[in-house]
């Protein structure tokens, strides 16, 4: 099965780092259909418009202060070179090219007079090279893009029927004359079939049908979900640039945290938290104590947590606990309490006080000896903690769309 690419060879990018404009042209025997219903986009901007030193322009979601998600197409070569179609099965992936060799802006209509960002580095995935079903890749800015970044949702995969809207820099017009390098939205658009679930030969099972509105220029681009997240990157598409293939985010989970971690380190900053829970959704914080005050006995549980300085802690029924506060040799109970072998303030076991934190054991609290550890117990709490709980069809496809 044939498809189109959805790249533009327009200009080289040392051409635009030196100046010069954008070529007006789109490459011969391309379609110029129109993005229908696109607006101008002066919101988005961490969605990036992307030129290549090779000459060729895509478009890329910022997702990370330093991190670029685009097409695998938009940064290496494909072969054997069929003029911009590719056969699943048959089409590969070659090398990357350099990873300096490419540029991003966060404007909404492309110039020589904009803001570029240099790339520094090209990630694309290790296990596979197949145009269909691994066309994803990341690039590392050498410097960071002082932009709120798009979070990528590569913890729940989209599903047919689910709206998104489209972004990109690509082919506008039907006059014939290239009329892309501006961001354009496209809103009330649906998913076709999800990954996994289109049962076509042209549409791999990490890779999800779309609804319309892109084209040449598009590659790379995001297709966002209703809350803005970015659960799919553009890859290929039909003649007249129809039924749009998008590289599904939750299929690349592993390989974007990985490669979102080795950007943080480079640039000396924290990952995304998205890299270090793996949920596109941040974790509410514990609530503050009642009026202010101290959280000490304040219930707490699987969905409730503690506030900081503060463990979930249980003595009796594993199903109930409460708050308690952490405590050391620098920092003691309150009056009325001890510190546990857990390293929490708990109150003495009647008739029992002087020997609760005896006798080395990983004690819960109740009389001395081994107790069931509780799974809310939240933060490390040591080598006794962890001891205890050991005890518990056929068509013509026509390429990526490079405009």
């Amino acid at each position: 099965m044939k498809r189109t690419l959805l790249v533009s060879c327009l200009v080289s990018l040392s051409a635009v780092g030196c100046g010069a404009s954008p070529a007006t042209e789109p490459p011969a025997g391309e379609s110029t259909t129109a993005i229908k219903g696109g607006q101008e986009d002066f919101e988005d901007v961490n969605v990036v418009g992307m030129f290549a030193m090779n000459g060729g322009m895509c478009t890329g979601s910022l997702i990370a202060p330093n991190l670029v998600l685009t097409a695998r197409h938009c940064v290496s070569p494909i072969v054997p070179d069929t003029g911009g179609t590719v056969q699943c099965g048959v089409s590969k992936f070659g090398s990357p090219y350099a990873g300096g060799g490419f540029f991003v802006s966060t404007d909404q209509q492309l110039s020589q007079q904009g803001k570029w960002f240099k790339s520094a580095e090209v990630r694309v995935p290790a296990d596979g090279d197949d145009a269909c079903g691994f066309d994803v890749a990341m690039i590392i800015l050498a410097e960071n893009v002082d932009v709120p970044p798009r979070v990528p949702r590569i913890d729940v995969p989209v599903v047919a029927g689910e709206p998104y809207s489209a972004v990109g820099y690509g082919q506008q017009g039907t006059s014939g004359g290239w009329s892309g390098g501006e961001r354009m939205a496209l809103g009330g658009l649906a998913v076709k079939c999800g990954p996994g679930e289109c049962g076509h030969p042209s549409i791999a099972g990490s890779e999800f049908l779309g609804d319309t509105g892109i084209c040449q220029g598009d590659s790379g681009g995001p297709a966002l979900d209703a809350k803005g997240k970015v659960v799919g990157v553009v890859s290929r598409g039909g003649e007249g640039c129809t039924t749009p293939i998008y590289g599904a985010v939750s299929a690349w989970s592993a390989f974007i945290v990985e490669t979102a971690k080795d950007a943080a380190q480079k640039a000396g900053a924290e990952p995304p938290f998205w890299a270090l829970s793996g949920k596109s959704d941040p974790e509410e914080p514990p609530p503050p104590p009642p009026d202010g005050g101290s959280a000490q006995g304040q219930s707490c549980g699987q969905g409730q947590g503690c506030p900081s300085g503060y463990q979930c802690y249980a003595a009796g029924a594993p199903e109930t606990g409460t708050c308690a506060a952490v405590c050391n040799a620098s920092s003691p109970c309150a009056a009325g309490l001890e510190c546990t072998s857990l390293g929490v303030c708990a109150a003495p076991p009647a008739g029992n006080a002087a020997d609760s934190d005896s006798g080395g054991g990983c004690s819960l609290g109740g009389e001395r000896g081994p107790a069931k550890p509780v799974p809310w117990v939240f933060a490390t709490l040591g080598l006794c903690l962890g001891l205890a709980r050991r005890r518990l069809g056929a068509g013509k496809w026509i390429g990526f769309w490079w405009s």
